[in-house]
Order: structure tokens, then C-alpha cells, then sequence
């Protein structure tokens, strides 16, 4: 069985959202469970319910607790987050369990940073931003890794039995970071698929000036501060 997990918070387009969800995992004949662990203060967790899924009040803080919560939750053999604004099409979502099952990777990545990949709709104040971020995670953190900030992902769930959230210690955007630091000191095998990455065209995106340094301080904490991410 595949877990979608859809970290929400004030999405004006989920409903499509979901039903392209649907309607690409039945037509696959894929199993499927979709979870939405949700931090809105508008109508979406009314919309998550009318959608016949599994709609949770987010507990934690922060897109990584969020997806924590996600994880932990699932059920499925193929665990799946994505953003809930359109940004990741399911479409790709065979194609990333299809990856796991014949390369024998444990996380498959959905990259926009390998050949067949791109990026539309992003300003150069934003990619620059991803690309330091993707420059210090190889760098400065050591993950060799396409597209380190991407959160269109599959984990197997022996990779989620495997970690221990109680030592990860950030909650947002650098959550991406650190869980793979985990994996890779696990001796789990990370690959990734191209996708095309479209911004959202409309709410607010969450990524702040304050998610990015952290971002950066994660970094440094892996590499520098001699601090266990096992």
C-alpha cells in the first residue's frame, strides 16, 4: 500500500489536489491511504474531511513536525510526502515507487536538479536561495544528493521503523536535510527521478528567512558540532 502524506496549512487548491491523487493511484491500481496532517486557520480541514481522507489536527510545529506526525501515522509499505499546493504533480508517484522497486532504493527523491528535471515560475531571488541550500546540504552536511531541498519523497517504512524522531531536532524546511543524514548513516540507499517543480500559483509559500537559516545551522550542527544524527 502507498501512505500519501500532505502536510496542509490554509490550501486553496486541495481539493483538485486530492482528486488528481485519486484518480492517478486507482487508475495505477495502487492500494492507497491519504493522509493530510493539517495547520490551518482557514476552511481546508473542513475541505480534508468532504475529501474522504484521513484529516489530522497537526499536533507539533513546523513542516518537518508536520511530516513526522505524517510518517508515524501511515500505514502503507511506500510512505510519500508532497506539498499540498499543486507544486508536486501526482503523476509522478508511480514513477517514484517503480524507482524504489527496481533500483532497490529505500527513499526516492523527486528532483528538479538532474537532467529531465526543472524548475517553472520560481524568481532568481528564490533559486538562488534552493541552490545555496542544495550547495551547503552536499558541502558543508556531506548528503551527496541531487536535490536535498525537495520534499516529493518516498521512504520505504523500514526506513521510518529504522529512525528515531525523538533525536531529530529540527521541525522545518531543514527536517529534509537531517532525516536523510539519518538514512545515510543508516546505510539506507537513496535515489531520485526528474520532476518538473511548478510554483504555486496560488496561497502563500511558508519558506521564511528564518527557515533558512536554521537551514544553514543544521548544517553546520551535522558537520561541525560533532552532534549524532544516528
Amino acid at each position: 500500500m502507498i501512505s500519501i502524506i500532505l502536510p496542509t496549512k490554509n490550501e486553496p487548491l486541495i481539493e483538485q489536489l486530492i482528486k488528481e491523487i485519486k484518480s492517478t493511484l486507482e487508475k495505477n491500481k495502487n492500494p492507497y491511504e491519504i493522509i493530510a496532517i493539517d495547520d490551518s486557520d482557514d476552511s481546508t480541514f473542513d475541505k480534508l474531511k468532504k475529501a474522504r481522507i484521513t484529516a489530522l489536527k497537526q499536533k507539533t510545529v513546523g513542516l518537518g513536525g508536520a511530516i513526522i506526525e505524517g510518517l508515524n501515522f501511515a500505514k502503507g509499505d511506500f510512505l510519500v510526502t508532497m506539498d499540498a499546493d499543486f507544486s508536486h504533480n501526482p503523476k509522478y508517484i508511480p514513477k517514484l515507487v517503480d524507482k524504489s522497486n527496481k533500483g532497490g532504493f529505500d527513499i526516492v527523491i523527486g528532483s528538479r536538479r538532474e537532467p529531465g528535471g526543472k524548475i517553472i515560475g520560481w524568481n532568481l531571488n528564490r533559486k538562488i536561495i534552493s541552490s545555496t541550500a542544495n550547495y551547503v546540504g552536499k558541502h558543508l552536511a556531506g548528503i551527496k544528493v541531487s536535490d536535498i531541498t525537495s520534499g516529493f519523497r518516498l521512504y520505504k517504512k523500514e526506513v521510518i521503523d529504522n529512525t528515531n524522531f525523538n533525536d531529530i531536532k529540527s521541525k522545518g524546511y531543514a527536517f529534509q536535510l537531517e532525516i536523510l543524514g539519518k538514512a545515510k548513516n543508516n546505510g539506507f540507499k537513496i535515489g531520485s527521478i526528474p520532476i518538473t517543480f511548478v510554483n504555486r500559483k496560488e496561497g502563500i509559500s511558508k519558506l521564511s528567512k528564518k527557515e533558512i537559516l536554521y537551514f544553514l545551522f543544521t548544517a553546520l550542527r551535522i558537520r561541525f558540532l560533532n552532534i549524532s544524527i544516528i
